[in-house]
């Protein structure tokens, strides 16, 4: 989540090579992509961080003062965090658009879904880690499924998909084609999954986010925009989940 920038005016910038761990109270994320100073959400954690451009000439004094100047939004956001809320018995999740209810069982098992129930066996201290672990499978057959479908619709070769859990990011599509999604997704709505499938087959095609991106992208999924209306509004709490 977006934040505040800022162009880099100051001539006395930070010694090169060193980057404080942290400013006025913040975490500082170095960038090697930035141009700006910046204040972003992190999506999972719901921490406000700096980000420290590595392009750009920066001072402590300056990124000091950029801190100061957005005190309030910093304060608005950290009043915002979304505490973290592990998997337990009782729980109800959507999974792959079906709602569960997590119940406990005694002794050993697989963790499965049986009607509207989610059955984890094991000792209770491990039901959340089973859930995660069970969630990601499925993830992963959920999500590979929908890229095969999309990535044949525009005749493009099947690759493998990777299941990772970013601070901030739903999917990624390096240069090479692969992408990769957050696990979290199952707990979406199909549409909004579909969307992020949609969204990073086609950048298999177009590696950037012109018109063309955003139109085939668009022919690809029901409504996009409402999708990423979604995330931006439910999006903390699926990145707090388990």
């Amino acid at each position: 989540m977006l934040f505040r920038r800022k162009k880099l005016t100051d001539s006395a910038a930070a010694p090169k090579g060193i980057i404080p761990p942290e400013l006025g109270g913040l975490p500082v994320r170095p960038s090697p992509r930035a141009r700006r100073m910046g204040l972003r959400v992190e999506a999972r954690t719901g921490d406000v961080v700096f980000t420290w451009p590595l392009k750009g000439r920066i001072s402590v004094d300056r990124a000091l003062r950029f801190i100061e100047e957005n005190r309030s939004w910093i304060e608005r956001q950290q009043n915002r965090k979304t505490p973290a809320q592990p998997f337990a018995p009782g729980t109800v999740l959507t999974v792959a658009g079906r709602a569960v209810t997590i119940h406990h069982a005694a002794g050993r098992g697989l963790t499965r879904i049986e009607g509207d129930v989610l059955l984890v066996h094991g000792q209770p201290e491990h039901i959340s880690r089973r859930v995660k672990d069970f969630l990601k499978k499925e993830a992963l057959q959920t999500l590979q499924r929908l890229t095969d479908e999309k990535s044949a619709h525009l005749n493009l070769k099947p690759l493998g998909i990777r299941i990772l859990d970013p601070r901030s990011r739903w999917g990624s599509c390096g240069p090479d084609g692969r992408i990769m999604y957050s696990w979290r997704l199952i707990l979406a709505p199909h549409e909004v999954m579909d969307y992020v499938v949609a969204h990073e087959v086609a950048h298999r095609v177009h590696l950037n986010h012109s018109r063309r991106f955003w139109a085939l992208c668009a022919s690809m999924t029901a409504d996009a925009s409402a999708s990423r209306a979604w995330l931006r509004q439910q999006g903390r709490l699926l990145m707090a989940a388990g």
